[in-house]
């Protein structure tokens, strides 16, 4: 950049000078065009030219003054890139000699890892030598014991065979006389089976009733102990299983001691015995009241020993609360009366109320009790029999089956007073229990 502008004064100040000379030559050539005119030019031009190379000769001095300063500045920043370099220079071969240091460092020391890794290698090769010569001896030590237990077990084997033989020669004498001892107990077990069973065939009757005899068959099915949950499922079941076998024939229901039970249940079953295609025969051989004696009532076919025992009474049930569910509870009570007693006294001939005035009449309990023999003449009872032949004991009996009313005599306690009694359950929402109970021995 200095140098530019020096030459551009030198350019500037030399066209100056031609200028000048140019008038000088002009200036020579008017005078000799005009001599008179000629000193006084050539003196003008010298002046001229001296006044050019004083001006040209300030200039280049103050130019040179500045060009120098600027030289010597550029030395000094020359300089001190030189150094700056020289600095970096020294840095840059200082990090060399540090990386080749280390270069060297870092090859030493991969060397002594590679011979260290030489001697592990040849050490574990020494090892894995020694190991396998092991290995081998072993090998052949477990080989030779091998073939010696081969030998021993060759021999044990055999000795085995011989006592194998001699046992399976015990046990096929045993087996023998197993077998015959097996068929001697089949057969007396068959005879046993045959012998506890009735093997005549099944006879059935569209009328079992004959000269006051009644044929039961095996077509039975028995009501003993208080009508409860689940007894309406054990009798339904059953009618509708005998239906489905065959509807031609009578069923039986036998009730020999019950004192009723459940107002659900007993209405369940009736809604059964209506509905049954094959009709329903109920037979009454000890007792039969409360629900029980509804059951035997309303019956379209009842049959039952004279000495037999058929009471009605009302509806009585267990019942607690406010005054409005006392009331509610009463109009359920009186709604159950309706539907179980109604039906009895239709069949009577009376009104409800009558019935039970009659009750009241018969008893201060109002428990109406009658012999069959008496209850034929309410229309308790349709028919009064004499004998029972009953033809459904086809087996030896050894093995109880009860319905569930029955499992409450098994649960007889003790009160305070030293009275047994038996805890019935409780009858669930909306029903009640038509039961008999003057000694409070059912409670709940």
């Amino acid at each position: 950049m200095y140098y530019t502008e020096y030459n551009e004064g030198i350019i500037m100040y030399s066209n100056k000078i031609v200028f000048h000379l140019a008038l000088f030559v002009l200036a020579n050539f008017a005078y000799a065009q005009n001599e008179d005119a000629l000193d006084l030019q050539q003196v003008e031009g010298t002046l001229e030219l001296q006044n050019v190379q004083l001006e040209t000769k300030y200039h280049y001095s103050n130019q040179i003054d500045v060009l120098t300063e600027k030289v010597n500045m550029l030395k000094l920043q020359q300089e001190e890139l030189r150094l700056e370099h020289v600095g970096k220079l020294l840095k840059l071969k200082q990090e060399k000699e540090r990386l080749l240091l280390e270069n060297d460092l870092y090859s030493a020391r991969e060397n002594n890892l590679l011979a260290e890794k030489v001697a592990i290698k040849k050490r574990l090769s020494l090892e894995n030598d020694i190991s396998n010569k092991q290995h081998k001896l072993t090998q052949i030590t477990l080989e030779q014991e091998l073939g010696n237990l081969s030998i021993k077990n060759d021999i044990v084997e055999e000795r085995n065979k011989y006592k194998q033989l001699e046992f399976d020669t015990q046990l096929s004498e045993l087996n023998f006389k197993k077998l015959k001892l097996v068929q001697q107990i089949s057969k007396r077990n068959k005879q046993q089976e045959w012998n506890s069973q009735v093997n005549n065939p099944q006879n059935y009757s569209n009328e079992p009733l004959i000269d006051g005899k009644l044929t039961i068959s095996d077509r039975k099915i028995s009501l003993d102990g208080p009508i409860i949950f689940g007894t309406a499922n054990y009798i339904v079941e059953r009618i509708n299983y005998f239906n489905n076998k065959s509807q031609e024939y009578p069923i039986f229901l036998v009730i020999g001691y019950c004192r009723g039970g459940s107002v659900m249940e007993g209405v369940r079953i009736l809604k059964a015995m209506e509905n049954s295609i094959a009709p329903v025969y109920v037979v009454v051989k000890s007792f039969a009241a409360s629900m029980a004696a509804v059951i035997s009532t309303l019956a379209e076919h009842s049959y039952a020993y004279p000495d037999a025992i058929i009471l009605h009474h009302q509806v009585w049930g267990y019942s607690k609360g406010n005054k409005t569910e006392q009331l509610e509870n009463l109009k359920v009570l009186e709604e159950w009366s309706d539907r179980v007693l109604s039906p009895i006294a239709d069949k009577m001939g009376i009104t409800l109320t009558e019935l039970v005035e009659k009750m009241y009449e018969n008893s201060a309990s109002g428990d109406w009790m009658e012999f069959a023999n008496n209850a034929v003449k309410y229309s308790w009872i349709d028919n009064i029999i004499e004998d029972i032949k009953d033809n459904s004991i086809i087996q030896q009996p050894n093995i109880k089956i009860i319905n569930p009313g029955e499992t409450i005599l098994a649960s007889n306690n003790i009160d305070q007073k030293g009275n047994q009694f038996s805890t019935l359950p409780k009858p669930r929402p909306f029903d009640v229990y038509h039961l008999y109970n003057p000694d409070n021995y059912y409670r709940y």
